[in-house]
């Protein structure tokens, strides 16, 4: 008599050998196995996504990241000739195959502003955004004062700007007494990433390239530094030191939008003007004395 022989799912087949029949049916076992990979596929697919498309992410909603903790600034204050209308010096240099863009303001001063300032206003010669804002509320990222008013809070961000009675610090720490100075003389002060202090470059956690821009000293000069290519944070901050910029800030990149003047004068826009700026978007703004 014949002995139907039964097989089970966990039974080990050598290649050539006959297949377990199961009449068209997958075991649970199997079920389980084919949804496992199938879910792996679909989360991979997903983080390829998110990261692909990560260079395209608008710096208006640039996360706070952790910056080495120091207190160190460096204070310049205007004494150009007054009786000269101001005007932007924009000069190209080339720096370790980096080439920046840099905007010398003459005869200006500095302030910050909510909202995109009028473009219309023929006081303005330079405008760039400023602090970064947030994902969820779009409130500023860390301490912000507007003309002597404190609106955010916090130390997200370890660099800082400073600007009172027309002297502008620019530094790095998480305590500084310029806060209450500007608010006590009705000044401006806002926080970002720090790229250069004392000479010495500052290394921050995001990894992407994008278009850099900054705010630094070289020489006892202020200026705003635009990379026309796209660099990591690692590779502007060394460009910035390579070229001599004793302590430098960050300043809202990519395709933020702005202007400004030359002497001629001339206008030049850069970066993509949106039609919904969220309430905080800040921006530097030079006006000419």
């Amino acid at each position: 008599m014949s002995m139907k022989k039964n097989r089970h799912d966990d039974e080990v087949y050598i290649l050539g050998s006959e297949l377990p029949q199961n009449n068209g049916k997958i075991s649970g076992k199997r079920k389980w196995i084919i949804l496992s990979v199938c879910l792996a596929i679909i989360i991979i697919a997903a983080l390829y996504v998110i990261f692909s498309t990560k260079e395209q992410t608008l710096e208006y909603y640039f996360e706070p990241e952790e910056t080495p903790q120091q207190s160190i600034s460096t204070t310049i204050t205007d004494n150009e000739n007054a009786n000269q209308k101001g005007y932007i010096d924009t000069q190209e240099v080339t720096i370790n195959n980096a080439s920046l863009l840099l905007h010398i303001p003459y005869n200006a001063t500095m302030s910050l502003e909510l909202g995109l300032p009028d473009k219309s206003d023929s006081t303005i010669i330079f405008t760039t955004q400023a602090a970064d804002i947030r994902k969820d509320n779009k409130r500023i990222v860390g301490e912000f004062v507007l003309a002597g008013k404190q609106l955010a809070q916090g130390i997200a961000k370890k660099g800082f700007c400073a600007v009172i009675d027309n002297s502008i610090s620019i530094g790095t720490g998480n305590e500084t007494p310029l806060l209450r100075q500007a608010i006590e003389n009705n000044g401006y002060f806002f926080r970002q990433y720090p790229l250069v202090s004392n000479g010495i470059p500052i290394e921050n956690n995001p990894v992407n390239k994008s278009i850099r821009r900054a705010l630094a000293i070289r020489n006892e000069q202020v200026m705003m530094i635009t990379s026309q290519d796209a660099l990591s944070f690692h590779e502007f901050s060394q460009a910035l030191v390579d070229m001599g910029v004793s302590d430098a800030i960050y300043l809202v990149g990519g395709n933020a939008y702005g202007w400004y003047y030359n002497k001629e004068p001339d206008r030049h826009e850069y970066g993509n003007e949106r039609l919904d700026f969220p309430e905080y978007t800040s921006f530097i703004v030079w006006r000419t004395k």
